[in-house]
């Protein structure tokens, strides 16, 4: 798993990735908030252990910052003794959790596995969106063309449903295939029915 250490303490930046290697996890740290957000977007989806007090901004206006970019990468806060209720905030503004200074191994690796399922439902949002970014680029004709085969005709049967020549029916195939960046119209077609695009009126 990414995880991304945004904390201006060097010797705890430094512990930090040391252990998290070792644990199998890639790395990155960050000594600023704004050196973080400056490349969140452009990051592999991945757990961020978010100091709450940095020179710059605080955890909670980094944890904003991301939820209005839509970046999916989970969140949990280092906190110090005095940090609960700032940390609190910042959990109902979208953080997953919060571990307090100084952090025990067993607790961090605790809160890394929940990360881990958090961000397999952001990848999966990922991909769903992807999707249907890919489908809302297929034509009006192209869309009935693919639901039409979604029946499971010939392009035959598909063009004399649709009015038109076998020869438009597959210039229809090859740009959904194109366009969607599938191997084959059987993929199409799932695509299509997880973005719920066959039922064309």
């Amino acid at each position: 798993m990414h995880v991304y250490i945004v904390d201006d303490e060097p010797e705890l930046l430094t512990s930090l990735a040391i252990l998290l290697r070792r644990a199998g996890h890639e790395v990155a740290g960050f000594a600023t908030a704004g050196a973080f957000l400056s490349v969140a977007d452009d990051l592999p989806l991945g757990c961020v252990l978010l100091d709450l007090h940095l020179p710059d901004l605080s955890g909670l206006q980094v944890q904003t910052r991301l939820n209005e970019a839509e970046c999916g990468h989970p969140v949990v806060l280092l906190t110090g003794a005095g940090d609960v209720p700032d940390a609190v905030a910042a959990m109902r503004a979208g953080a997953l959790d919060f571990i307090r200074k100084p952090y025990r191994a067993a607790e961090l690796h605790e809160a890394l596995e929940r990360a881990d399922a958090a961000l397999e439902l952001a990848r999966e949002r990922r991909r769903r969106a992807k999707r249907l970014v890919a489908l809302e680029r297929l034509s009006l004709r192209e869309r009935e063309v693919l639901a039409a085969l979604a029946h499971g005709g010939p392009s035959k049967t598909v063009a004399y449903d649709l009015g038109i020549s076998v020869r438009t029916v597959e210039m229809h195939r090859a740009n959904i295939l194109k366009k969607l960046d599938v191997p084959n119209i059987g993929a199409a077609l799932l695509m299509a029915q997880a973005g719920n695009m066959l039922n064309l009126q």
